[in-house]
């Protein structure tokens, strides 16, 4: 009898196994995309959260049968970007499971997709994050006007579960900026000639940018509110490099309120006092300084044991530290946590230190 029972189990449990690895339908995962395509813009914050269940749904879907998955989502995404009135929901998400799932030459066509989201399109932020993240690898600076809308003007934080954290709304938009390079500063230098997104661009641009932003940066010393007036002031001093500090040293505005005083007449006694910052003795070799370089950027940034001091000190002549060091920042633009965004705060420290060097 337990023998028979035990039968009867295992026939079951076989048959269920076989229900579950049953392949899904072309009309089955035709359904999904067809369902995402109808999926209407979310009202608010709660309606993205319930359409996210079903497309998570969707995504398990697409993931156990991405065989037939990919080439399926390839080709409707291909049609979605040449539609008339595309689904910004089809767009942004068959271009992530692509970008995750599929291969380089997908890459073109999810930049495609991201680019035909229209700015303002009620969606997913954290997944809209990830998409143009992934995408802004490629440079096109057309995605920048999205990138404006949907993070610059709004507040969008990216939950990171497994580290039971999330990386906030200031951090997101350094990392997306960021992926643009010397582009990207340029273009939030032109930025801040708008009142309403003024303080984010300037706390972007703290850890994106450098000197070339100095003269946009100058015009808001005038600025007559005080929290515009302190970022500017720390932007110059911790990103403006020789530049910012010869700025600061000949400031002058009467009208400055108390408070701005306070603040800023004992950066001013600071900056007089500071000097060049000497050329390194070379108390390491420069071969290792060398060494450590090569593996900050092949880590795309992360210092490990790394002694950033190190750096400084060494003997590397600056035209080359500085090249080195711009490479390796731009390149822990890539990695979307919280560690990435402070090692670009070292690495930002690095690179205005190294601006005062000698040759």
């Amino acid at each position: 009898m337990k023998q028979r029972l035990a039968a009867i189990l295992l026939a079951g449990v076989t048959a269920l196994c076989a229900v579950a690895a049953a392949p899904a339908s072309a009309q089955d995962l035709a359904s999904y995309v067809d369902k995402i395509r109808r999926m209407p813009a979310a009202a608010n914050a709660a309606e993205v959260g319930a359409q996210r269940v079903e497309l998570n749904a969707a995504w398990r879907t697409f993931g156990n049968y991405r065989e037939d998955s990919i080439p399926l989502l390839r080709r409707e995404l291909a049609l979605e970007v040449r539609a008339a009135r595309p689904s910004p929901q089809f767009l942004l998400e068959a271009a992530y499971f692509l970008t995750v799932y599929g291969d380089d030459s997908d890459k073109p066509l999810a930049a495609q997709a991201a680019l035909a989201i229209p700015p303002g399109a009620a969606l997913d932020g954290p997944q809209l994050f990830r998409l143009l993240h992934a995408v802004a690898a490629g440079k096109d600076v057309r995605l920048l006007p999205l990138i404006d809308s949907a993070f610059l003007r709004a507040s969008v934080a990216l939950p990171l579960p497994q580290q039971g954290s999330q990386i906030d709304d200031a951090g997101l938009r350094v990392l997306l900026y960021g992926r643009f390079g010397a582009a990207g500063e340029r273009h939030l230098a032109a930025v801040l000639r708008d009142e309403s997104v003024v303080k984010q661009a300037l706390d972007v641009l703290l850890l994106v940018g450098g000197p070339d932003s100095v003269a946009g940066v100058l015009p808001l010393l005038q600025s007559a509110d005080m929290e515009v007036f302190t970022r500017a002031v720390n932007f110059l001093l911790r990103a403006g490099g020789p530049e910012g500090r010869q700025v600061l040293l000949t400031f002058k505005r009467p009208e400055l309120p108390p408070e701005g005083v306070e603040f800023f007449v004992p950066i001013r006694e600071q900056l007089a006092r500071q000097p060049v910052t000497p050329r390194g003795q070379g108390a390491i070799p420069d071969a290792e300084v060398r060494r450590q370089l090569d593996a900050l950027e092949a880590s795309d940034g992360s210092y490990g044991d790394t002694n950033p001091a190190a750096i400084i000190q060494s003997n590397l002549p600056k035209q080359e530290l500085m090249e080195r060091l711009t490479r390796i920042r731009e390149r822990s633009f890539a990695r979307a946590t919280n560690e990435a965004l402070a090692e670009i705060e070292t690495t930002n420290a690095l690179l205005n230190a190294v601006r005062y060097r000698d040759q």
